[in-house]
């Protein structure tokens, strides 16, 4: 359930994030709500998990006000919501993949093209191809816990 709910959130703001480098709030606030509810009905991650999940996000917000949105707030808001569903160490584990690989694909970009450094990259695809990554890892009977 909760891979499934996270797949449609991904899919839906990677798609506008792409396409618009904007992620809609409504998006981000239904999520939510349906993350919490799962958390309600079947508490798989305790109440200090998944506030240290949230808590990720709220740290990538303040760090987002303080660059003057290097990172955006948009998906500052996403991975606060990510923190919900997955509770603070599969948040840190999704993020530092998602980093990872925007960096790998940021590099590719900026050698190929000799792009400038401060041209923007959509992140919440990363986010998503990273969740794919971990997800198919624990069904393999990887980490993801």
């Amino acid at each position: 359930m909760e891979a499934f709910g996270l797949v449609c959130l991904y899919g839906i703001t990677a798609f506008d994030d792409y396409r618009t480098r904007h992620i809609k709030a409504i998006e981000l606030l239904i999520f939510a709500v349906i993350g919490i509810c799962l958390d309600i009905v079947y508490t798989k991650y305790s109440l200090t998990s998944i506030l240290g999940g949230v808590g990720v996000g709220v740290a990538m917000y303040i760090f987002s006000i303080i660059s003057k949105e290097k990172i955006g707030k948009g998906d500052a808001l996403l991975v606060m919501v990510t923190g919900l569903y997955l509770g603070f160490m599969n948040t840190v584990i999704l993020l530092w993949l998602s980093s990872v690989l925007a960096a790998i694909v940021g590099l590719i970009l900026i050698r190929k093209y000799d792009n400038g450094k401060d041209k923007e990259l959509p992140f919440v695809p990363f986010i998503l191809l990273a969740f794919l990554i971990l997800y198919t890892i624990k069904t393999l009977g990887g980490c993801l816990g």
